[in-house]
């Protein structure tokens, strides 16, 4: 990664970007949407957003592209991937229940907003968050038709969601390894957050330590691949035939250019990948 200059990174970057947004774009237009299950296309279509969204926001920012940050996004790329594949086994009804779920926590959020404004002395209905959020909540379900739901939206927890869509591995291999820099794990902050105390006298304990990790373009591929595996999901489940070459390869091939050999096959050995 430090061989490869901004001059000659950007470009790429920005290619990748571009090509992928419009894959994203294709799909939505190439997909025939039937009004009387909206709900179905508006939450497949935002969860596949959210994978590019992701893919690019971190794309385009290289100084993340290490441990400390770069599983954090990846393993919200993850979670997105298990959630899209277990909604496709059931579209609608998995789809409405992602949604309503969602529109409850909103209205739960707002009612702690507006608990706090009065506790300040504020009148919560003079509030532009309160409005803006309960105008949200009412163009999609009556605000008081909406139901709080306090446990888990599936009803059942994400590593049983992967084996029912049949991404275990991407669980296992990925999911997991990652969520150790998501929830601030020993065993990740043992690894990325200390250091050995120089002191002899001190018992070789460790001390704190926020170190400048270099990048690495490996986090790069695997947000490219996992929106790639969305899109491929999303062509299996809806015959919709994908465009020829992709963002991914696509941006394998410019990296190649840009990359010296080792490089290419170097990777952090932090870095979990799934099984193929």
């Amino acid at each position: 990664m430090d061989s490869i200059t901004g001059d000659r990174l950007l470009p790429v970057l920005q290619k990748y970007v571009q090509e992928v947004e419009k894959e994203l774009d294709s799909r939505w237009e190439y997909w025939s949407i039937d009004l009387s299950h909206a709900e179905k296309h508006e939450v497949i279509g935002a969860l596949l957003a959210r994978m590019v969204t992701l893919a690019t926001e971190l794309a385009v920012s290289p100084q993340i592209w290490n441990e400390h940050i770069a599983p954090v996004l990846l393993r919200t790329m993850v979670d997105a991937y298990i959630t899209l594949a277990w909604i496709f086994n059931d579209p609608l009804e998995r789809s409405r229940k992602f949604l309503f779920y969602g529109l409850g926590q909103a209205k739960l959020s707002n009612e702690h907003r507006k608990a706090q404004l009065l506790a300040d002395g504020i009148d919560p209905q003079n509030d532009p968050v309160v409005k803006a959020t309960e105008g949200w909540i009412n163009s999609q379900r009556y605000l008081f038709l909406t139901e709080v739901n306090l446990g888990n939206w599936a009803g059942i927890d994400t590593r049983k969601m992967a084996e029912e869509a049949g991404c275990i591995d991407l669980y296992n291999y990925v999911y997991t390894p990652f969520s150790a820099a998501t929830h601030n794990m020993w065993h990740h902050i043992g690894r990325y957050n200390l250091k050995a105390c120089l002191n002899p006298l001190h018992g070789l304990h460790y001390v704190p330590v926020d170190y400048q990790l270099p990048s690495h373009t490996s986090y790069l591929r695997l947000a490219a691949k996992y929106t790639d595996k969305a899109f491929h999901l999303f062509n299996e489940k809806t015959g919709i035939k994908p465009m020829s070459p992709t963002s991914y390869e696509i941006l394998l091939a410019e990296l190649k250019t840009i990359e010296k050999p080792e490089e290419w096959t170097q990777s952090s050995e932090s870095i979990p990948f799934e099984k193929e």
